[in-house]
């Protein structure tokens, strides 16, 4: 063994060499003129992007949005989670200068890595946390955040809410090991990174990542009877912080879940309240034969297990030889259960947890907790590194792991000559196989120089943590696509195709909303992207009278809907008529029919159900009537002559309209119901109806008002105190606690 190495920049600045890695491997994004992105997905291209669009171009008008108008008619925004809009760190992207009035993708970039450098400080503290030196912790920490599924999850809602788990576990290690006030303190800064990972966007990592804080927290009662009192205090601490502090998020997520349907790859969709069936999550587990890609690159079908043979190695030789030291044994076990569980319908753990474990069918992707089982396994590689390094402990076992990554590295290249010889080989994963042998050959070379003393400290130590960034580096063109590359650069120029068709909807009078015929040829968000309200839109859920409503009949529900506009290569409907043709086969017709976006009623009908309810609404006229599902009428008069409306505001959060009638009706607005809508009649609070039970209508008396509507959604109100609340009193108890250790 070479002797004890002396400080290196590993020793002196771990933090500065991660950002130094950081800026390496993702060199693609951080060091080229914007030639490559992640955004090459159609999630990503259709759905995230225009989101942030739309959240950039409000936040530059100094407005923090609450709804959505652009999507299905308008939808709340923190309700649906995935935006990320109640995300602090998302809002430095949103602050991010524009260019022509649109979110610059560099940006988005330098953001996405810089939530792998956060990744990989997180990971490289909690491995200090645990005892590993300062050089394992930095490859630790690069391993997290370059590998497998943080590594390559092109979603950055799911990015975002498993980068913390880390942290989660590193205040919590310390809330259980140190007494006293410190455990307390510790226990509501876990709560604290708990609920930024609420924040994130997604429920799904912040869920698993829970689950696993769970299954340790009872691994450490069933150990510490003693101490079970204080364990379940500490506990519930970080609960009720991790709720108070996510609370900007849980919140209306709650509010809109209750109130919304959600698709899950199902024919139909589902319900908050609806147990996911177990079926939704056959195809979402990662295959047991995806588990050859934790050594080989992209060797997996679904979620992606990747740590490669550097980190695997030290990994299973922290299990051999120090087996004796607790944080082995407790997240060898972390690790084997995650994995199991992210086996999905092949495992018995995923589905015992699937039927009892409350609210975790609501994760219906069970190979998405593959992040818990990497997590743990890059613990263990730190604790191995340290061992192989520091001592001659296990000697045997040093042998095998280098016999077998000696004897890996010969299987491959045996197997692909053979297919080779068989006219069966491929070039691309034959490359990967290949490159993956490599360094399991190089590595055993290292390991092996180090044993003998042929190499010194520094050299050993910058040739694992070389390998690791080359091997974890080899996924990097699936996880990157070129923009010029003809074959994968599809996606974002559906954003930019229909520029021309765009351009002239723009040049039109507002408000009004457009429809797409085919889903198909414009996928995209083009409403959030371009500004424009959009009848429908890529959503993963979409609130629930709405879309019963337009079940009810699409093209009638389409025009009460205020859709004047449809983008097709012929007539959909009849009585449409063209009003322009961009040249390559699409045109816009106007639907002349399209009720405008508020009128007034003088009749209404009152259904008992949703079934008689949509009966009336087809055979209604629905310029002169309304129909009420399960809620009394309000007085209204027949009137003679037609009521005068005309729009004075139209903005995201507030809409006024002026009503001139000669009797009592109801001002109709072509706008969806949902909580947190208010209105005003001359500045009076009045009550809103709920015409067809998904739009909005206020009782309007006979002479000239003004009728408000705002949005003032008391759930996001409450989030956002609680919320602050829960920073500033994380705050408070860091200022705190440096006073306490200067007395």
């Amino acid at each position: 063994m070479p002797p004890p190495p002396a400080p290196d920049c590993f020793d002196r600045r771990p933090l500065v060499v991660l950002a130094l890695f950081t800026v390496a491997f993702y060199w693609k994004l951080t060091l080229t003129d914007n030639q490559f992105t992640f955004l090459e997905t159609p999630d990503a291209a259709y759905q995230v992007l225009p989101w942030y669009q739309f959240q950039a171009r409000v936040m530059h008008r100094g407005v923090f949005p609450l709804w959505d108008p652009y999507q299905w008619a308008g939808q709340p925004l923190l309700g649906q989670m995935q935006p990320g809009t109640a995300y602090p760190l998302n809002w430095l992207l949103f602050r991010a200068p524009l260019r022509n009035g649109y979110i610059q993708l560099a940006w988005v970039h330098r953001h996405f890595v810089l939530m792998h450098l956060l990744a990989a400080w997180f990971m490289f503290w909690w491995c200090r946390e645990v005892g590993a030196s300062r050089f394992a912790a930095v490859v630790a920490g690069a391993a997290f955040s370059f590998s497998g599924y943080v590594g390559t999850t092109a979603w950055p809602q799911m990015l975002h809410g498993a980068m913390w788990i880390p942290l989660v576990f590193l205040f919590f290690h310390r809330a259980v090991e140190r007494p006293g006030r410190e455990g307390w303190v510790n226990a509501v800064w876990c709560g604290g990174a708990v609920g930024l990972a609420l924040l994130s966007g997604h429920h799904q990592a912040p869920l698993y990542t829970l689950v696993a804080l769970g299954g340790v927290w009872g691994w450490r009662v069933w150990t510490r009877r003693g101490e079970r009192a204080r364990l379940t205090g500490l506990m519930a601490v970080v609960g009720v912080m991790g709720l108070v502090v996510g609370a900007l998020q849980v919140l209306p997520a709650w509010e809109y879940g209750a109130r919304a349907y959600r698709w899950i790859e199902m024919p139909q969709p589902v319900r908050m309240q609806d147990t996911v069936p177990y079926f939704a999550q056959y195809n979402l587990g990662i295959f047991p034969l995806s588990f050859l890609g934790t050594l080989i690159p992209k060797a997996h079908l679904t979620t992606d297990p990747f740590l490669g043979f550097v980190c695997v190695s030290f990994a299973l030789f922290a299990v051999a030889a120090g087996w004796g030291r607790p944080a082995v044994r407790l997240y060898a076990v972390v690790a084997l259960v995650a994995a199991a569980y992210a086996a999905g319908h092949y495992s018995l753990v995923h589905g015992l947890a699937y039927a009892v474990a409350p609210f975790l069918d609501k994760a219906r992707s069970p190979g998405h907790a593959i992040f818990v089982f990497q997590f743990a396994a890059l613990t263990l590689a730190a604790q191995g590194i340290d061992l192989w390094l520091g001592s001659q402990e296990a000697e045997v076992w040093r042998g095998r792991i280098l016999r077998g990554l000696v004897g890996t590295g010969l299987l491959a290249w045996i197997l692909l000559f053979w297919l080779y010889l068989n006219l069966k080989f491929e070039t691309d994963p034959g490359d990967r196989v290949i490159l993956a042998s490599l360094v399991a050959w190089v590595l055993a070379a290292v390991l092996y120089g180090a044993d003998r003393g042929h190499l010194t400290a520094a050299a050993v130590r910058w040739g694992v943590a070389l390998l690791v960034l080359f091997e974890l580096s080899i996924t990097s063109y699936f996880m990157f696509a070129h923009r010029e590359d003809p074959k994968r650069a599809v996606y974002l120029k559906k954003l930019r195709e229909p520029s021309e068709l765009m351009s002239f909807l723009k040049a039109q009078k507002r408000p009004f909303r457009f429809e797409v015929a085919s889903r198909a040829d414009f996928p995209a968000n083009l409403g959030d992207w371009e500004g424009l309200e959009s009848t429908t839109g890529y959503l993963a859920s979409v609130s629930d009278r709405l879309y019963d409503f337009v079940g009810w009949d699409w093209g009638k529900a389409a025009l009460a809907l205020n859709t004047v506009y449809t983008i097709a290569k012929e007539p959909s409907r009849a009585g449409q008529r063209e009003v322009f043709d961009d040249g390559n086969g699409w045109k816009v017709y106007q639907n002349d029919d399209a009720l405008p976006r508020a009128w007034m009623v003088h009749q209404a009908r009152v259904a008992q159900d949703t079934r008689q309810a949509a009966q009336m609404f087809r055979e209604a006229d629905l310029r002169k009537e309304t129909v009420l599902v399960g809620e009394a009428a309000p007085a209204m008069d027949v009137c003679a002559t037609e009521a005068a409306v005309g729009l004075s505001w139209h903005g995201l959060h507030r809409i006024e309209a002026r009503t001139s009638s000669a009797c009592a009706g109801m001002l109709v607005f072509g706008e969806p119901h949902f909580p947190g809508w208010e209105a005003r009649v001359d500045g009076s609070l009045a009550r809103l109806y709920a015409p067809f039970g998904a739009l909005r209508g206020v009782a309007v008396p006979a002479g000239n008002h003004t009728v408000e509507l705002r949005y003032r959604p008391g759930s996001v109100y409450l989030g956002a105190a609680l919320s602050a609340v829960g920073a500033l009193f994380c705050a408070g108890l860091l200022v705190a606690r440096r006073r306490w250790a200067s007395r």
